[in-house]
């Protein structure tokens, strides 16, 4: 994921179609998502309702986890790079982050190429 994402961090289009996606995503996993629409604290509202789920899925159904992590297209070189480079966080705040970054970056592509 070497795409600058900042540019459309503070898109409510793009953060709203990011909620969808990550809304869907999760939901075919039975967990639940909400959105308010708020540009300002999106991925902060998004990170503290997916991070308990990862964590949870980390320590009771790995294999949901990793049905989860192939859904949105997460790689474990990704992963790792990840991990290597954040030393300050858990396991599960890479993760998450991740995931909020990669449903971005879907978000975005598709836009990118739709309008080409």
């Amino acid at each position: 994921m070497t795409t600058d994402l900042s540019p459309y961090l503070n898109r409510l289009d793009f953060l709203n179609e990011t909620a969808n996606q990550i809304i869907k995503d999760f939901g075919m996993s039975g967990k639940e998502i909400k959105f308010s629409g708020n540009a300002e604290n999106a991925y902060t509202e998004l990170f503290s309702q997916i991070h308990p789920h990862i964590e949870k899925l980390l320590k009771g159904n790995p294999e949901k986890f990793y049905n989860l992590l192939y859904r949105i297209d997460l790689s474990e070189t990704q992963i790792k790079k990840a991990v290597k480079s954040a030393l300050d966080k858990s396991f599960s705040e890479i993760i998450t982050d991740l995931i909020l970054k990669r449903e971005l970056l879907k978000v975005v592509m598709r836009k990118t190429y739709k309008q080409k």
